[in-house]
């Protein structure tokens, strides 16, 4: 008798369409990340700024985790070295991450 050695166990892949149903099912819900253009980034910027000095709300859309979300909040501090920014809600985010802001007022 021949001797294998050690041989690690490997299931049987029987049900190959249920794994590429899954994979699909999971790449669905993924959204890719918007680009902005300079003008954009540049309003974005101003929004931002304003909404610092008046402490005003401003609804921030953002890009985490593969998906667009928004938030509702005032802009505690900006910290320009980090490149992130600091909201009221105790929420922090970058600036890559920020794809648009509007005043609530």
């Amino acid at each position: 008798m021949i001797d294998r050695g050690f041989v690690k166990w490997q299931p049987f892949n029987s049900i190959t369409p249920a794994k590429d149903t899954i994979k699909a099912i999971k790449e669905k819900g993924k959204e890719e990340r918007p680009t902005l253009f300079p003008e954009e980034v540049n309003m974005l910027i101003d929004t931002l700024v304003d909404g610092y000095y008046t402490k005003d709300k401003i609804v921030l859309t953002y890009y985490e985790a593969h998906h667009i979300k928004n938030i509702t909040s005032t802009i505690k501090k900006i910290h320009p070295n980090s490149n992130t920014i600091e909201l009221g809600c105790g929420k922090t985010l970058y600036f890559d991450q920020i794809i648009h802001a509007s005043s609530v007022g």
